[in-house]
């Protein structure tokens, strides 16, 4: 993937920079030297993107001379505008650590890359604050001759922003629905129920669920689907079940998650929400309980440290990121020959990895011990 080096991003940024005006025909770069520790790269890295500016026909280097930005062209060749760019958006920390740590962007990014390729595409990243405007990101897309953008987890003010512009650009969404814009995400309700009818399957009864606590619809939708499926089984007070991290900051996520727990005793299984894995493993430790022989443990998500190739003993709820990243591009790709998609909206089935961080409760394996026995 491209995007997790160096040189692509300051490429990108050169690039964005001279088109802005930033840097206007006839300016001077500084020297090359400078110019790298003005911008805090590598020598190195500064003449890979410079190089690939010059291909472009954005500047040229004159050896003795220096480097010059050109005058801007009024079209693109044809061999270049005939190849078609989907512009993948991530909102948050505009780093590249971004994606080097965070498994649930890098796996949709792996999709869109990859099923771009297959079309004969290219597709670039964009990591965008979580306050930038939609006009900003809609501009961003059309000045760097993008044909088509991914946005990933909006927030609900700027669902409704889009979607009030009516915006005559092919997007798709990503894990997140409004009417009349195609999007994908993972199904969260059989997602939740497919995994506590496993864990029935186990003989487990009392199910706890460890969520975020917003109203994004997507994560009120599970809740809900939780809460049905605890009435299903018998559950009195489903709801008691359910704790969130409503209006809790991240230095208070252990307390929280220690007195919560320690609300139901009874309790042999819990499904808990990736983001919240490291201060729910610390409880584990603090409290000097097992997995899977006091309690069996599914992780909804991956994470850095708790991905489905790290050594834990949680079972795993995937979200299909990949698969979402492909379903998206194929849905660019058919918005791009003519298609009208606009009211496609795919749900894609999670995986449940079942792993020895689920057993049988201990209630159940004594009895049956005891009962081998006699």
């Amino acid at each position: 993937m491209s995007v997790e080096f160096k040189k692509d991003l300051l490429y990108r940024q050169l690039k964005e920079a001279i088109l802005s005006g930033k840097y206007p025909p006839g300016s001077r770069f500084p020297c090359e030297v400078d110019f790298a520790s003005q911008l805090g790269v590598a020598f190195v890295t500064l003449r890979s993107a410079l190089k690939r500016l010059e291909d472009d026909g954005l500047i040229t280097r004159l050896r003795s001379r220096g480097t010059f930005v050109n005058e801007l062209p009024s079209s693109v060749p044809a061999e270049k505008s005939s190849r078609r760019k989907i512009l993948l958006v991530i909102r948050g920390e505009n780093r590249l650590e971004n994606m080097a740590v965070n498994v649930f962007n890098r796996q949709l990014a792996f999709g869109v890359f990859s099923q771009s390729a297959f079309y004969g595409m290219s597709a670039d990243l964009k990591i965008f604050p979580l306050d930038a405007p939609w006009e900003e990101q809609l501009l961003y897309a059309k000045k760097n001759g993008y044909s088509a953008m991914i946005l990933d987890r909006c927030t609900p003010d700027l669902l409704e922003k889009i979607f009030c512009k009516k915006v005559d650009f092919p997007l798709v969404l990503v894990n997140r629905e409004v009417d009349g814009i195609p999007s994908v995400c993972c199904n969260y309700v059989s997602a939740i129920r497919m995994a506590i009818q496993r864990l029935r399957e186990l003989g487990h009864r009392q199910i706890l669920l460890l969520d975020h606590g917003n109203d994004t619809p997507v994560f009120q939708e599970r809740q809900a689907a939780f809460l049905d499926e605890m009435i299903r089984g018998g559950v009195r007070s489903p709801e008691e079940c359910l704790f969130t991290m409503r209006n809790v900051e991240w230095k208070d996520y252990l307390s929280k998650i220690t007195a919560s727990m320690r609300m139901h005793p009874e309790a042999t299984a819990v499904i808990v929400q990736s983001f919240y894995l490291q201060q729910f493993s610390e409880y584990l430790a603090n409290s000097g309980i097992s997995v899977p022989a006091d309690l069996s443990v599914i992780q909804w998500g991956e994470r850095s440290g708790f991905e489905r190739s790290s050594p834990t003993p949680y079972s795993l709820l995937t979200e299909p990121r990949t698969e979402c990243g492909q379903a998206a591009v194929d849905l660019i790709h058919r918005m791009l020959e003519g298609e009208d998609c606009s009211n496609y909206h795919f749900k894609i089935n999670a995986e449940l990895i079942m792993r020895n961080g689920c057993a049988l409760p201990r209630t159940l394996r004594l009895s049956l011990a005891e009962s081998l026995i006699g």
